[in-house]
């Protein structure tokens, strides 16, 4: 038989055993409820980082690209603007946009057939005005006998860029499925 003080230390001595699990499982509960917002916070904040490094590196290349265009070794040829959006916009797969052809409209103000069009998921839509290239695809008929119809009132030449972002969350990728970043810049021709 069990003396009664052997019977309180032995019980004494279970306790601490139970105690310690329920703290486990009470952690493991916790971490369970808190992890799904974590990460939803965590992946949330990698896809505005992604969009803002996405915008810095698409303007990068469309002011490149416009400040390559108002040189005058570029008054026949688009394939110079395409090299520089291609080599700026690197990390990010830039295309040059099927309506940067000769004929086509300003950007800032798109009128007619020939206007910036949006790009597929995941894809950089480069558009030159006034375009050089003479028929599609744009780099390979880079090169023209006419000059630039550059406005002899105007003078500005312009590179628009368009980068149709997809989130990595899809819960993101259905509330914003379509996000383009545009950027447009414009410069004096000299």
């Amino acid at each position: 038989m069990i003396e009664p003080s052997n019977r309180i230390t032995w019980a004494a001595a279970q306790r601490p055993g139970r105690r310690a699990r329920s703290q486990r499982s009470q952690a493991l509960v916790e971490f369970a409820l808190v992890s799904p917002i974590f990460l939803l916070v965590l992946f949330t904040a990698i896809d505005i980082s992604r969009l803002l490094y996405t915008y810095t590196a698409v303007s990068s290349a469309a002011r490149d690209g416009a400040r390559t265009a108002s040189l005058s070794g570029s008054i026949y040829t688009d394939c110079q603007i395409i090299q520089e959006v291609e080599l700026v916009g690197q990390g990010f797969p830039v295309k040059m946009d099927p309506n940067s052809l000769v004929g086509n409209s300003d950007p800032n103000n798109p009128s007619g057939a020939l206007q910036p069009t949006v790009p597929p998921a995941n894809v950089a839509y480069a558009y030159i005005w006034p375009a050089v290239a003479t028929a599609n695809p744009p780099d390979s008929n880079c090169t023209s006998t006419n000059q630039r119809a550059v406005s002899p009132s105007v003078k500005h030449v312009a590179v628009e860029i368009q980068y149709h972002f997809t989130p990595l969350l899809p819960i993101v990728s259905q509330f914003a499925g379509n996000i383009i970043v545009k950027t447009i810049s414009v410069v004096t021709t000299e």
